[in-house]
């Protein structure tokens, strides 16, 4: 399985977690100019500075393994690591973004007054895969990227909008524009007998050549989609949003789930906008057996603050992505009865990681979700539901199938047979 990207989006991301899913192997390719990607990614930087194998081995670099001139060492101050000659500061170091790894992720080289003129970028293998040099408003001009062996390999003549590939023979090659550099690498790395996910509508034309059968695009919505539904074999929808109807030739991911790989926690999960979250002070004194987890991407109300003192409530106001992400995965339960909007679809994502919907009928943000038996019309029965779960936890996968029927969700053997008819060439 071949995937097209314009970048690294929250949407592809979620394309590579419903294929992991379905044990589906897959390569994806991007057409910026991204140089720190993981082994399974491409662009078309990396087309032309990775092409030894090698050049995917390594880990992030040490920043006290920085190369610098003898007497040079980094300093660091707080937060703030730079480059010392022994007398003024000769660069800022930027770490990555596991601060107390303390690994490199750019250097910002100055000139007089600490002006930057230009930047190194490092990877996730260790080594420096661009230099950008700046003009004197702090704008590129020239983008180098070089390969493991810190060989020149493609210039980006920024202001121009061109690039140069260098070549070890002196064949260089002129691009005009990225559009022409995109379309001679996707000549080269299209394959010829797998299945395309094509996830940028402008590539379109570039891919024609591949056999309708085998190509599918990938869209937010189900919105605008005549045109190219006649050029590709399957429309698949990565956003989040409950398919009800079915439509010919268009297949939604969102809310896949693998019952089989759940196991069930006693962890519940609340994601709010606001501090209106009904019956949850009862259910917390209720269920002390159940550790509740409420998060916001913002300051919590006292309401809220106040649970904090029971031993069974965690609180995450401002939450990250990354700690929304791990809740999502640990947690077998979730509580859709807060008033307001809600939370990055946070109640499919909770759907598609495997946790039980619990919930009122007056709060529900999905009408579909009324159909359930485990959303009720008051607190107390949601009460028996709970405590129903918790006394039989060996019905879980049962409750959570149950789901899965009654709004429609995607069943992961369907998928994997269209995955399986993509791959053949015969969707």
């Amino acid at each position: 399985m071949f995937i097209i990207a314009s970048e690294q989006t929250r949407e592809l991301d979620r394309l590579q977690k419903y294929l992991d899913k379905l044990g589906q192997p897959y390569r994806v390719f991007v057409t910026n100019l991204e140089t720190d990607l993981d082994q399974q990614t491409e662009s078309l930087a990396t087309f032309f500075t990775q092409k030894d194998p090698a050049s995917k081995i390594g880990k992030p670099l040490f920043f006290n393994d920085l190369a610098v001139p003898e007497l040079w060492e980094c300093w660091t101050l707080g937060i703030t690591t730079y480059l010392f000659d022994g007398e003024e500061r000769r660069a800022n170091v930027v770490l990555r973004g596991d601060i107390l790894s303390r690994t490199v992720d750019r250097v910002e080289w100055f000139a007089q007054a600490e002006e930057i003129v230009s930047i190194d970028v490092y990877n996730r293998y260790g080594w420096r895969s661009k230099q950008s040099l700046l003009t004197e408003a702090g704008q590129p001009y020239l983008d180098i990227y070089l390969n493991r062996q810190q060989e020149e390999v493609l210039l980006h003549f920024v202001s121009q909008g061109t690039f140069l590939l260098q070549t070890p023979k002196g064949r260089d090659r002129l691009y005009a524009s990225k559009e022409e550099l995109q379309r001679a690498v996707l000549e080269q790395v299209l394959p010829e007998d797998e299945a395309v996910l094509l996830m940028d509508k402008a590539l379109l034309d570039v891919v024609k050549e591949i056999p309708k059968e085998r190509l599918a695009y990938c869209a937010n919505d189900a919105r605008d989609l005549d045109e190219i539904k006649e050029q590709v074999s399957q429309i698949l929808l990565v956003e989040d949003g409950l398919l009800r109807e079915k439509k010919d030739g268009i297949t939604a991911l969102s809310g896949l789930v693998d019952v089989e790989q759940e196991s069930f926690q006693p962890e519940a999960l609340v994601m709010t906008a606001s501090q209106e979250v009904e019956g949850l002070s009862r259910l917390v004194h209720q269920f002390p057996q159940v550790t509740f987890h409420i998060a916001a991407l913002t300051a919590m109300g006292p309401k809220l603050t106040d649970l904090a003192t029971r031993p069974n409530v965690r609180l995450y106001p401002g939450i990250s992505l990354d700690k929304y992400e791990d809740l999502l995965s640990s947690c077998s339960i979730y509580l859709d009865c807060n008033q307001g909007e809600e939370v990055w679809s946070s109640s499919l994502h909770a759907l598609e990681n495997g946790q039980v919907l619990f919930g009122l009928k007056s709060k529900v943000h999905h009408e579909a979700y009324k159909d359930l038996s485990t959303i009720t019309d008051t607190v107390e029965e949601m009460e028996q539901q709970l405590d129903t779960l918790l006394q039989q936890p060996e019905t879980y996968k049962e409750l959570v199938r149950e789901q899965a029927r009654v709004l429609k969700l995607p069943e992961k053997e369907a998928l994997e047979e269209l995955f399986k008819r993509l791959e053949g060439g015969t969707a």
